[in-house]
């Protein structure tokens, strides 16, 4: 029997946590689909719950990915994480709640995660703002997906303008013949996350001097502050903390370039060390906190008893 189970759900798939551990209990390797979330979510709960060993819990919180933005019945998916889990609470709840969670606990603060998507989402006495995390399509701003798309663009605009090729050669190796590319991107054949995935490639040519990927990391770094700064000065908050992917190195251009900004605006940052996951596993801890009852204010969170 688990007093308390944090569920993580995000694109890459849905993890576990309880006490006693910073690292999963178990984990799916499988995302939901967008057009079918709400289905996909309760076939990976039961999933979950099947794998592990101790599947009951008194109380479960599930932050994930798309909670408000995707077409989703929260008390149904409450529903199913309990008939898994005989849980007596449910929470269902947002990654960005979660993550935030993880760092500031009921604190105020804004958190600023930068990874495949990008957002700050901050908590103060003057209650709650999100800036960004509106997917690649609107935004995600600094996002290894925007990095991704920044450095398909510019570099194959270079090569064709007789300019450095560099970045491109290194990108087809993973993408494919650039030529293909308005192809492969109408079909689907390049995911948002196969192109999120050559951040990593930007990143690593960005240090060692590569023009076109120094512009774009330097650009995405100042993007993911300018939600902080943005997110912070709507709440009248000085502390940031940081994370995600992207801004995992200390020495990556995208984290310098965003540390600076973020104290030339006079904010104070700080990483971020805890998994999303942590922090649901710190709200199925503490169900009769008043956090929850704010978050159920700004529909933030759905609470089931049972």
């Amino acid at each position: 029997m688990i007093s308390a189970l944090g569920l993580d759900l995000g694109a890459s798939g849905l993890r576990a946590f309880s006490e006693g551990s910073n690292q999963p209990l178990s984990e799916i390797f499988l995302g939901p689909a967008a057009k079918t979330r709400e289905k996909d979510t309760i076939e990976l709960v039961k999933q979950l719950g099947g794998e592990l060993s101790r599947g009951s819990a008194d109380s479960v919180c599930l932050g994930m990915s798309g909670f408000a933005s995707l077409d989703v019945d929260l008390e149904k998916v409450a529903r199913a994480i309990h008939q898994v889990f005989g849980a007596k609470t449910v929470i269902v709840t947002s990654d960005m709640v979660t993550g935030h969670y993880s760092h500031f606990a009921e604190q105020e603060g804004v958190a600023l995660v930068v990874g495949t998507g990008a957002l700050a989402f901050g908590v103060s006495e003057r209650g709650h703002q999100r800036i960004d995390g509106l997917g690649a399509s609107l935004g995600d701003f600094g996002s290894a997906a925007w990095i991704g798309t920044e450095s398909m663009c510019k570099s194959k605009r270079a090569a064709e303008l007789n300019q450095d090729t560099r970045l491109l050669a290194e990108l087809e190796k993973v993408l494919g013949e650039s030529g293909m590319w308005p192809r492969l991107l109408a079909s689907g054949e390049i995911t948002t996350f196969a192109i999120a995935a050559t951040a990593k490639i930007v990143a690593k040519l960005a240090l060692e001097g590569e023009q076109i990927a120094i512009a774009i990391m330097d650009q995405a770094g100042l993007h993911a502050a300018q939600s902080a700064i943005a997110c912070a000065n709507k709440l009248n908050l000085t502390n940031v903390a940081f994370g995600g992917g992207v801004l995992k190195d200390t020495d990556s251009v995208a984290t310098v370039s965003c540390l600076q900004a973020l104290a030339s605006a006079g904010l104070s940052a700080t990483r971020m060390e805890n998994e999303p996951g942590l922090g649901a596993l710190g709200i199925a801890n503490n169900v009769e906190s008043g956090r929850l009852e704010f978050l159920a204010g700004n529909k933030l969170a759905l609470t089931v008893k049972f």
